[in-house]
């Protein structure tokens, strides 16, 4: 089975925090001037303050989620039956199909809490350099 959105979002969350626990890491960014450095830094804090926000949205929204599980199985049915109807809107079908196949693939609360405090773990280490 393909990890989902979330999973791989943990995955790559895993190797960047590993990454910056690494001494030689840790050496090699404080050696790169802070003007080099800086925005890279400043920018992934930001990415990782979208994607909590994001997550912290998904978190409240569980419950709803949860009670349209059947209205997304119709959707899936209803996007796989129009695929050889609508060839030309490909596009837009995979990005539908995508979104309702990250929905259906939703972890529970606490799963989402241990990647936010992971993502909160990470910032705190990036600011720590």
């Amino acid at each position: 089975m393909e990890p989902n959105v979330l999973d791989k979002l943990k995955e790559a969350l895993d190797q960047l925090s590993a990454l910056l626990d690494q001494p030689a890491i840790k050496t090699a960014i404080g050696l790169i001037p802070q003007s080099i450095m800086g925005p890279v830094i400043d920018g992934l804090k930001t990415i990782l303050r979208v994607v909590k926000d994001g997550l912290d949205q998904l978190k409240d929204s569980l419950d709803s989620v949860g009670s349209i599980g059947d209205l997304l199985t119709a959707i899936n049915s209803l996007l796989e039956a129009a695929e050889g109807l609508a060839a030309s809107e490909k596009d837009t079908l995979e990005g539908v199909r995508s979104v309702v196949k990250t929905l259906q693939d939703l972890p529970g609360v606490q799963d989402i809490e241990a990647i936010l405090q992971q993502i909160d773990q990470i910032v705190a280490k990036l600011e720590a350099l």
